[in-house]
């Protein structure tokens, strides 16, 4: 399997996300909460990390935050050490206790920051036993999940040192009772209404961003030209250059969907549903090896605006439709088998 893209530069904001080995649960008792939270606060300060948002589940974790100094990679694996070392100790076990390498969307910030956010606040009501839960319900429980940062920010628990309130609340008002009202007005909309996942937007699932931020991001890791920063960055380009072919795309929706390939790059077959949603994966999966005019020209010389307005029709269409979302993941499914496959096959 391919290791996870690793883009690192200065004031850089992430998404990470990591499961338990095998999916299996990682917090068993108050006491495992509470370790990985005092690792996470002593980590976050030693590597003057930027922490916005964390979400602590019973098999995963999610962090939102910033590194001023270009240290992802280091603080995880701080992070990560540590409470393994100790949760073994602990437990009088030995071996992993998450499941491979963390996972990290680069996001960006001015565009998807608060997206991500809201995202990762609301994760302790999207479990099953709340979506039965009236709407009063599901907003206590939100308030009173004791593993979030979402009480601290919004003043109903004391908010611990380590936490960035300043940063995280800086966009929603100059006052901090202003922020923390509009803030919680906005995450708390998410229990109003089904709200789209901002990381199924991303980038061949490793960055999200407008579209000149994911041009940007291509061209710094990809198009390398200065020995120096080849050599240091050699194993982002990589990552970046196993992003899947045009063709890949294709052939994949085309087999799900049971569509020719002139069928799915006829340019004005717009009601066609597997075309939307070829467009919509070639912009996720294709853009570290493509700039979006190639794109256009390769899915039937469209423009740059059609395409992202096909994305994101796409994506509001993926947050209401179940039946669709089965169809794009089998799609994803085939995709990443055959990218894998074909990067094996280079590498032997």
């Amino acid at each position: 399997m391919a290791r996870p893209l690793r883009i690192e530069y200065e004031d850089a904001h992430y998404h990470v996300m990591n499961r338990g080995n095998a999916r299996s649960r990682v917090f068993h008792r108050t006491e495992d909460y509470r370790l990985f939270l005092d690792k996470l606060g002593r980590a976050t300060e030693a590597f003057r990390i930027s922490l916005r948002a964390f979400c602590l589940m019973p098999n995963h974790f999610h962090l939102y935050l910033a590194t001023p100094e270009a240290n992802l990679s280091r603080f995880m694996q701080s992070l990560l050490t540590a409470f393994t070392v100790s949760v073994n100790r602990r437990r009088r076990s030995s071996g992993h206790v998450f499941q491979g390498r963390f996972k990290a969307v680069l996001v960006e910030h001015e565009a998807y920051g608060q997206e991500v956010s809201r995202y990762v606040q609301l994760n302790p009501v999207r479990v099953s036993g709340c979506r039965g839960a009236s709407l009063a319900e599901r907003r206590k429980a939100l308030r009173a999940y004791p593993w979030s940062s979402y009480a601290s920010l919004i003043g109903v628990r004391a908010c611990p040192s380590w936490l960035d309130r300043a940063a995280a609340l800086g966009d929603w008002g100059r006052s901090r009772r202003s922020q923390t009202r509009a803030y919680a007005e906005f995450v708390e909309e998410g229990l109003l209404r089904d709200i789209a996942d901002p990381l199924s937007q991303t980038a061949a699932q490793a960055v999200l961003g407008r579209e000149a931020f994911v041009e940007w991001v291509r061209g710094r890791f990809l198009e390398l030209s200065e020995p120096a920063r080849v050599r240091r960055e050699r194993g982002q380009a990589h990552a970046l250059a196993a992003w899947a072919s045009v063709d890949d795309v294709i052939d994949c929706v085309a087999e799900v969907f049971g569509s020719e390939r002139s069928e799915l790059l006829r340019r004005w077959n717009r009601g066609h549903e597997g075309r939307q949603v070829l467009l919509h994966l070639a912009c996720r999966h294709c853009r570290g090896r493509y700039t979006l005019t190639e794109l256009g020209e390769r899915l039937g010389r469209i423009t740059l605006g059609a395409l992202s307005q096909a994305r994101r029709s796409m994506a509001d269409r993926l947050a209401s439709d179940r039946n669709l979302r089965r169809r794009v993941a089998r799609v994803e499914s085939l995709l990443r088998e055959r990218v894998t496959h074909g990067s094996s096959k280079k590498q032997q």
